[in-house]
């Protein structure tokens, strides 16, 4: 597949990107939604704009930056034209950071922690399966994901300031069924 080159030598999702992480850089700390990123970038608000955001978000983890998940507005400002509040993202650079931005942590982290559930579960089953061609590799990563759901068994102790309870309550569940598993009397 050939892709057309700019006399820099760059294709257009890479100048995409580059302009998306230059602008957003320049906006730091601020709301931003997709609409407001077109308009400042110059881009139209489709596909191309928002592959380059999720490029935008890789490239910012790895400078130790941070660009966070669109969520809604909390200024009750920020409404579209039928009074719906609107998804918002901010870039932020690194030691910086609010009660947003601690929203957006906790999201991540209760996405993640369904996600180590979901793994647990699958690895699980497919290290008990007698037929399973890798027994022995998922039992490791079964036992890596059960080590990281018990790590993470003192999440519900957070600040109140960051964490309000009833978020954390499918994650605390989760846990204290893992931790009862796990103290069960072998059967045999």
């Amino acid at each position: 597949m050939s892709r057309r080159r700019d006399a820099m030598g760059w294709t257009q999702a890479e100048n995409d990107v580059a302009d998306v992480m230059i602008w957003l850089r320049g906006n730091h700390g601020r709301e931003l939604s997709y609409a407001d990123i077109a308009v400042g970038v110059g881009l139209p608000d489709g596909h191309r704009l928002r592959r380059a955001v999720r490029v935008v978000r890789v490239i910012a983890a790895n400078r130790g930056d941070r660009l966070e998940r669109f969520m809604p507005s909390a200024d009750p400002a920020r409404r579209d034209s039928a009074r719906r509040r609107v998804f918002v993202t901010r870039y932020m650079r690194s030691g910086h950071g609010d009660e947003f931005s601690a929203r957006d942590a906790m999201s991540a982290a209760r996405a993640a922690m369904t996600s180590v559930k979901d793994m647990h579960r699958a690895t699980t089953f497919e290290a008990a399966n007698p037929h399973s061609l890798t027994r022995k590799e998922f039992a490791t990563m079964a036992k890596a994901a059960d080590e990281c759901i018990t790590k993470v068994a003192g999440l519900d102790t957070v600040g109140e300031q960051a964490v309000r309870r009833e978020n954390t309550s499918l994650l605390t569940q989760m846990i204290a069924d893992l931790e009862a598993r796990l103290t069960e009397p072998a059967a045999g």
